[in-house]
């Protein structure tokens, strides 16, 4: 038995019993409907949506619309592309099924070029499949020695990714939903070697880097399952939200690279002050796994840095095999369209479970602005504070990206 099968166990013990709490009071209370007024005779029905209105929300795609078909995309490249943004063409067929092309290019010289379909809804509207052809170059990324007490000294490493996938997405209840899908990942990855470090007045040659000379052919098989009665996974105000990962690359070329990787979300929101007030905490944890005689690609291991995960630090700042994250939020209503914020993150990386520990764990403080809709986030600021200075935080978090 391997000691990923050990500790799935108590991993999904804690999930049910998280589950189980009683969520009456987190669902939103649906206010009573009345009939809409009637239209006059001579205007029509159907009236089409003006650019405005098309702007507030984000299709399913994450597009924001300035007319029917094409829009802006923004992020959703990699992190720390720095800000995004690009064209995105998109079509509703008359069955319900979606289908969009975008390409987005970041100030940082990043791009992505994507075609996405998805399937009508179906199984009495619970079910969903989604499938994308996806190409992207990231050219200069943070590459830091592995490790919790990683020194503050870093090499820029290139990384190119293809990637053909498709999930199924399933939600037999209001508050359920499970997921399972395969892709195809290709990598290409560039670095040059790490800098020497002094350690107690003795230079230090850094590990080499595992998995930078091969080029892995993933097959990727994965799943989910988990509980969710927030309002959107994008913005809430109410819920919680509990879900497990299973992850499975194989590598085709010859077996060295696979891995195992098991990843778990905890979250619960209170409201408070009539709702216009929210406290949010959160745990994540990524445990990864081999077989023992292979490796796991430094690019495919967790990392902590930048973006939502510790943002006081830069992006990837710390890396490798396993982590763990937990933030509190609390956040206040000064418009209905916009949010101040203040955060707490304490996060850890180790390369075994067993080797997580208090003693480094680092801390990140901030305070931010949240612009959003109803149901999606569509701008943040944060500035942040750790014990390597200040980081600032940009993200366009509603259309699937940040930096």
């Amino acid at each position: 038995m391997t000691a990923c099968t050990r500790r799935l166990p108590a991993i999904l013990t804690f999930l049910v019993a998280f589950t189980l709490v009683d969520t009456a009071s987190a669902q939103p209370t649906q206010p009573t409907q009345t009939p809409p007024p009637a239209q006059p005779a001579t205007q029509p029905a159907d009236e089409p949506k003006s650019m405005i209105d098309r702007l507030k929300e984000p299709d399913q795609g994450g597009g924001l619309h300035l007319t029917k078909h094409f829009g802006i995309a923004a992020g959703g490249i990699k992190q720390g592309s720095g800000i995004a943004l690009g064209p995105a063409l998109s079509t509703k067929f008359s069955d319900g099924g979606y289908a969009q092309l975008k390409a987005v290019y970041s100030i940082r010289k990043f791009w992505v070029v994507q075609a996405r379909y998805d399937t009508r809804r179906f199984w009495s509207d619970r079910a969903i499949a989604i499938s994308r052809l996806r190409y992207y170059d990231a050219p200069e990324l943070s590459l830091y020695a592995l490790g919790p007490e990683s020194a503050d000294a870093r090499v820029e490493y290139s990384e190119r990714k293809l990637e053909a996938s498709s999930v199924l997405q399933l939600r037999p209840t209001p508050a359920g939903r499970f997921s399972a899908g395969f892709s195809y990942e290709q990598f290409r990855v560039g670095a040059d070697p790490l800098p020497v470090v002094i350690v107690n007045d003795e230079p230090t040659e850094p590990l080499p880097l595992p998995g930078l000379d091969i080029r892995p052919r993933f097959a990727h098989v994965f799943g989910s399952a988990g509980y969710d009665t927030r309002l959107s996974p994008d913005y809430t105000r109410n819920g919680h939200f509990a879900e497990i990962e299973l992850h499975h690359y194989l590598d085709t070329n010859d077996g060295l690279a696979s891995f195992r990787r098991v990843d778990t979300t905890l979250e619960q929101f209170i409201p408070t002050h009539g709702s216009r007030g929210v406290i949010g905490v959160a745990l994540q944890t990524f445990f990864t796994f081999d077989s023992g005689d292979g490796t796991v690609p430094f690019y495919m291991m967790p990392t902590l840095g930048g973006g939502n995960l510790l943002r006081a630090f830069p992006s990837y700042r710390f890396r490798d095999r396993d982590a763990m994250l937990f933030k509190g939020e609390y956040r206040w209503a000064v418009h209905k369209m916009a949010d101040i914020a203040g955060v707490y993150e304490a996060g850890m990386v180790a390369p075994a479970v067993e080797a997580l520990s208090l003693g480094n764990v680092e801390h990140s403080y901030a305070i931010g602005v949240r612009a959003h809709t109803e149901k999606a986030a569509l701008f943040r600021f944060d500035v942040a504070h750790g014990r390597e200075g200040w980081g600032f935080r940009v993200g366009f978090t509603g259309t699937g990206g940040g930096s």
